[in-house]
């Protein structure tokens, strides 16, 4: 039997034929079935890869954006975070000028003074701060008298200034108050003028501040050189609980001689005080034009916790913001305050209303230096 020997391609085994060669249709049939599975394999294999790089394209997509967005977020943070700490120095720079120019989304104010600012209810002007107490037991003016002592009387010396010595009545309240009427006697003689210019403060000698301090005068129209008198000085004068006070009333005036002594036994002109032991919650809020929406905002407050103290709550445009932070600071005046900052962490519209509640505990105190507030 005559045999045939065939030649194959290399790779896929496909038959070669010569002249010399007998197509056999098993030879071409199998050829074809061959070539068919291998384009059929390849279809499948380029599909499934295909659809395996398409899912890498759209898996390395997504991470692009993500990053991108990621990236974004992290740069409008870090942009904000830089904004609103040149917000916060910018409303301390505030503090330094004596009078603050027109500013927009921004405010700065502090709390001294005789009176309360129209935008502050339920607290008292202590002079150097607005102050909120709640004691746990009421006395008398009488009983608060007896606590009052005169160290030093008011000499006035004409003609040499220098030489004039204050009235100083120390004494150390059991609890919060104010003092509203201070009975005083006046003796001045060798008179050549109308009216006189006296200086009240009261001295925390615990602190080593002065609480309150004011000028007012003190009439002494007479038809004598002489002019003798019993007074009442009208005050209000707001003390804590516990700490020791002077009470000093002096003079630069040296238009005449005399003295100035505290009245203990006047009927007419007595002394004057009230406790404070009610519950009550101290308002303070201001209305801000920023000119436009903002994106974010910073307030910061100055104050001081004494005895039980109280809590501060911020509610801003509505919404409860909670401090971001609480520190420790020296103000301008050498003061040491405690800072607690609040973050809006939201939009600001062009017109904003922040509003800080205090309240005290029983057997405490809060006393409000200033407050401020910068929109980014």
């Amino acid at each position: 039997m005559e045999i045939f020997l065939m030649d194959y391609t290399k790779n896929y085994h496909l038959p070669q034929w010569v002249k010399s060669d007998r197509i056999m249709m098993d030879d071409f049939n199998r050829m074809c079935a061959d070539i068919e599975n291998g384009l059929t394999g390849n279809r499948t294999e380029f599909r499934k890869n295909n659809s395996d790089l398409s899912g890498q394209i759209q898996r390395v997509e997504r991470e692009a954006q993500e990053q991108i967005r990621t990236s974004d977020t992290a740069s409008q943070a870090s942009l904000k975070t830089g904004l609103l700490r040149l917000a916060y120095n910018h409303c301390h720079m505030l503090a330094a000028v004596e009078k603050q120019p027109p500013q927009i989304g921004y405010f700065f104010q502090q709390f001294r003074g005789p009176s309360a600012p129209s935008n502050a209810s339920g607290l008292f002007a202590r002079g150097d701060a607005l102050w909120l107490a709640r004691g746990t037991t009421s006395y008398t003016s009488e009983e608060l008298r007896e606590r009052l002592q005169q160290m030093s009387t008011m000499k006035v010396f004409k003609d040499n200034a220098a030489a004039n010595t204050p009235l100083v009545i120390r004494f150390t309240p059991p609890e919060p108050g104010y003092i509203t009427k201070i009975p005083v006697m006046i003796q001045f003689h060798d008179l050549s003028c109308k009216e006189t210019m006296f200086h009240l403060a009261l001295y925390n000698e615990n602190t080593g501040e002065y609480e309150a301090e004011r000028d007012f005068t003190q009439n002494l129209e007479c038809n004598y050189a002489s002019y003798i008198s019993h007074e009442q000085i009208q005050a209000q004068l707001c003390f804590s609980g516990g700490f020791n006070y002077r009470i000093e009333i002096s003079t630069r005036d040296d238009r005449y001689n005399g003295t100035v002594n505290y009245n203990k036994s006047s009927a007419s002109y007595s002394f004057a005080a009230a406790t404070l032991t009610a519950d009550t919650t101290g308002l303070l809020s201001r209305t801000v034009q920023c000119g436009e929406a903002r994106m974010d905002g910073i307030i910061f407050v100055h104050y001081r916790l004494i005895g039980t103290g109280g809590t501060l709550s911020l509610s801003w445009d509505g919404a409860e913001v909670s401090p971001c932070q609480t520190r420790s600071i020296m103000t301008l005046e050498g003061k040491a305050v405690t800072e607690s900052e609040f973050r809006r962490n939201a939009a600001i519209p062009a017109t904003t209303t922040p509003q800080l509640r205090t309240r005290c505990h029983a057997g405490g105190e809060i006393a409000l230096y200033s407050w401020g507030m910068a929109a980014v």
